[in-house]
C-alpha cells in the first residue's frame, strides 16, 4: 500500500475588486430599502405582497440582514486565513487573529439572531433607560467595545500603519453607526415612535455606516493577507492506494 496527499490551493481575490462589488451590493440594498419606505409612507401600505418587509434594513430575516451576516462571516473567514498563516510562522499575535475571527463569527450570528437585543428590557428595568438609552443594549455594548479595544491595543499598534489606520477607520464607522446613530434613533423612537419616515431615514443611515465599516474592514484584511500570503495551500488527509 502507498499513500499520498493532495494540496488544495486557495487563490486570493483582489481586494479592490471585492470592495467594488460589495459597495455595489450595499448601494443596491440601501436604495431598495429606502424606496420601500417611501412607498410605505407614500401609499399607506406596509406590506405590498411582502416586498417591504423583505427589503427594509430595520427588519429581521430579510435580504439586508442576510447580506450583513454573510459580510461579517466573510470578514471572519479572511481573519481565519490570516490566523492560520500566522500560526505557521509562530507569530506572537496568532491568538489575537484567532480571537478576531471568532468575534466576527459571533457578530455574524448575532446579525441573524439579534442576541444583543436580549439586553434591552433587563437594562431598561435596571436603570429606567429613556431617551438616547431607549435601546439600552448600547450600555453593555459600549462597555464591550471599550474592553475589546483595550485588550487588542498592543496587537493593533503592531500592525503596519495602513492596516492599523484602516482598522481604526472601520471600527469608527461601524461603532459610530451601531452605537452612535443607534442612540439617535433611540431618542427619536422614544419621542416620536418608530413608525414614521424620519425614523426610517435614521435607521437607513445607521445601517449604511455599519455595512460600510464592515467593507472597510474586509478590504484592510484582504490587503494584509495578500501582502503576506499570495496564495494558500492546505494538505488534505493522506489516502492509501493499493500497490501492485
Amino acid at each position: 500500500m502507498s499513500s499520498q496527499s493532495s494540496l488544495v490551493q486557495i487563490k486570493l481575490p483582489a481586494p479592490f475588486e471585492v470592495t467594488r462589488r460589495l459597495l455595489i451590493i450595499v448601494g443596491l440594498l440601501l436604495s431598495l430599502s429606502l424606496l420601500s419606505q417611501l412607498v410605505k409612507y407614500g401609499t399607506g401600505h406596509d406590506q405590498v405582497f411582502g416586498i417591504i418587509p423583505l427589503l427594509y434594513v430595520d427588519y429581521e430575516a430579510n435580504l439586508p440582514t442576510w447580506y450583513s451576516s454573510i459580510a461579517l462571516l466573510t470578514a471572519s473567514l479572511v481573519l481565519l486565513l490570516i490566523a492560520l498563516s500566522k500560526r505557521s510562522q509562530a507569530d506572537r499575535f496568532t491568538l489575537h487573529w484567532f480571537f478576531m475571527a471568532g468575534l466576527f463569527c459571533l457578530l455574524s450570528l448575532d446579525e441573524v439572531a439579534t442576541i444583543h437585543e436580549c439586553a434591552i428590557e433587563p437594562m431598561r428595568r435596571l436603570i429606567d433607560a429613556r431617551g438616547v438609552l431607549h435601546y439600552a443594549w448600547v450600555i453593555p455594548g459600549g462597555i464591550f467595545v471599550l474592553v475589546v479595544g483595550a485588550l487588542m491595543s498592543r496587537f493593533l499598534f503592531s500592525l503596519p500603519a495602513r492596516t492599523r489606520n484602516l482598522y481604526l477607520l472601520a471600527a469608527g464607522v461601524f461603532v459610530g453607526g451601531a452605537i452612535g446613530v443607534e442612540m439617535i434613533s433611540a431618542f427619536h423612537a422614544f419621542s416620536h415612535g418608530e413608525k414614521n419616515l424620519l425614523y426610517a431615514l435614521i435607521i437607513t443611515f445607521e445601517e449604511a455606516m455599519e455595512m460600510l465599516g464592515v467593507i472597510i474592514f474586509i478590504h484592510a484584511s484582504l490587503e494584509y493577507l495578500c501582502e503576506h500570503v499570495r496564495s494558500m495551500e492546505f494538505s488534505l488527509p493522506e489516502r492509501s492506494e493499493p500497490t501492485t
